[in-house]
């Protein structure tokens, strides 16, 4: 009788886990968190608090604030945020992440490298449906992927590429051809020195120098980039003629006054909306393309209207230099103590139709499908948002945008300093006797820093 007893109590037990192991083991349907699903019911966060932090322009702000308001409506969370321009916004992380204190939610750019132990992989909550990545192809999630591993780093706030802004009135009124798909270095200084001569100011403000020196080397040879594709090691080849071409011809343009002084670019400093082509004083600008609406908002209250044109290339017929990538993302701390709900405000602000109305593409172009499909439907007659799509369809046919593309090792923030103001910068002061030996000596200076690197790790 006892061995009978144990026996039913077995099976009992048994039948009990049968019954229960589907409950735990149950896959949530794919797509379970499309926000855009009708009937999705939002989590509710009552009496919860999460922090943000991103930079940005005004724009980007009010934008971003009223997405975040629109968020706590529907969940009850109480959001804490703060944001700062994108010089300040670095020196405020490093100090937090000192404190061990950064917010749930930080924006982080192309250099998610050098923050790696900052933030977290977000493969689970993507695995889980908790970031839903239904309309979001594996190509665009790749673009915030730790090749190396793996790890998703972050969600792209939306695809961008560095270019140029132009005010045809301007070319018009000086009698230059409007800048085409494939204009070269020659079109381009040639073009910038005849808009000076007729109006007296500097063609050009804002530009990037280091961004142009690195897509010089791509332009140079086929297959060539400053840094491999992965970021693991230098793709350059040691021939510094590219590096000093450019050197040379953007600090010649400078010491002409066809590009504006630094004292200029430093009055301007990185806010786009501040920069001189939106009031008309200058004619050209270098910036992301994700930066043009906030600029065009700018320019059109003073009744100008920009466009926008590629880098200049080396050859006409030769290689872009130019890519498009992930303008910047959304990742979680490793210091949060609330990643989930950290992962349902991602899932919200990247993938939520109604909420993208309001952020319209202001980071980047949408790496959802579904959300840029409704933007255009919604904004058929929107001239600067439609500017930036045809300037991102035009850089990404370009056959060697998928090559040009490398991860930004740890050691580059370093690098592109030195560049811009120890060597560029020193040449343009006389620190330098010709181009080439700036080149030169920056080149072995950016060894040095990667070994010092490499070394450290």
């Amino acid at each position: 009788m006892k061995k009978t007893l144990i026996s039913l109590l077995l099976v009992v037990a048994m039948l009990a886990t049968m019954l229960c192991v589907p409950a735990f083991a149950e896959e949530k349907a794919a797509g379970w968190n499309d926000v855009n699903a009708e009937g999705y019911v939002y989590p509710d966060y009552s009496g919860e608090t999460l922090r943000f932090m991103w930079w940005g322009s005004d724009t980007r702000a009010q934008i971003t604030t009223q997405v975040i308001e629109m968020y706590e409506q529907l969940t009850g969370i109480d959001i804490q945020y703060e944001y700062y321009d994108g010089t300040t916004y670095w020196q405020i992380y490093q100090a937090y992440q000192a404190a061990h204190d950064l917010p749930d939610v930080v924006q982080m750019g192309n250099n998610w490298a050098t923050y790696y132990d900052s933030i977290i992989p977000l493969n689970s909550y993507v695995e889980d449906g908790t970031i839903d990545t239904t309309n979001i192809s594996s190509a665009m999630l790749a673009t915030t992927t730790n090749q190396a591993n793996g790890d998703i780093t972050g969600i792209s706030n939306g695809t961008n590429a560095r270019c140029f802004a132009y005010n045809p009135a301007i070319f018009d009124e000086c009698g230059v051809a409007y800048p085409t798909d494939y204009w070269t270095w020659d079109d381009f200084a040639a073009a910038a020195r005849a808009i000076t001569a007729k109006t007296g100011n500097p063609a050009i403000t804002t530009i990037e120098y280091n961004s142009l020196v690195f897509s010089v080397v791509t332009q140079s040879k086929v297959g060539a980039n400053f840094y491999t594709m992965d970021g693991s090691d230098f793709g350059f080849d040691g021939d510094t003629s590219s590096l000093a071409y450019i050197i040379d011809l953007l600090v010649t343009l400078m010491k002409e006054g066809v590009i504006a002084d630094y004292g200029i670019q430093n009055e301007i400093g990185t806010n786009v909306e501040a920069d001189w082509i939106a009031s008309g004083d200058s004619a050209i600008m270098m910036l992301s393309s994700n930066q043009f609406k906030a600029l065009s908002n700018v320019a059109a209250e003073n009744g100008i209207s920009l466009k926008l044109c590629t880098i200049p290339r080396m050859y006409a017929d030769g290689q872009s230099g130019m890519v498009v990538r992930s303008s910047q993302q959304l990742s979680i701390s490793a210091n949060s103590t609330k990643p989930e709900i950290a992962a349902n405000f991602i899932n919200f602000f990247q993938n939520s139709i109604e909420a993208n109305k309001i952020l319209n593409c202001e980071r980047g172009v949408s790496i959802n499908s579904a959300v840029l499909e409704a933007l255009i439907a919604a904004n058929p007659d929107d001239a600067v948002n439609n500017e930036v799509y045809r300037m991102i369809n035009v850089i990404g046919a370009f056959p060697d945008a998928a090559n040009s593309s490398p991860a930004e090792p740890t050691a580059n923030e370093e690098i592109s300093n030195v560049l811009k103001n120890t060597y560029i910068q020193g040449y343009f002061y006389g620190n330098f006797a010709s181009a080439q030996e700036c080149a030169d000596a920056f080149w072995a200076e950016a060894q040095e820093i990667w070994a010092r690197y490499e070394t450290a790790e």
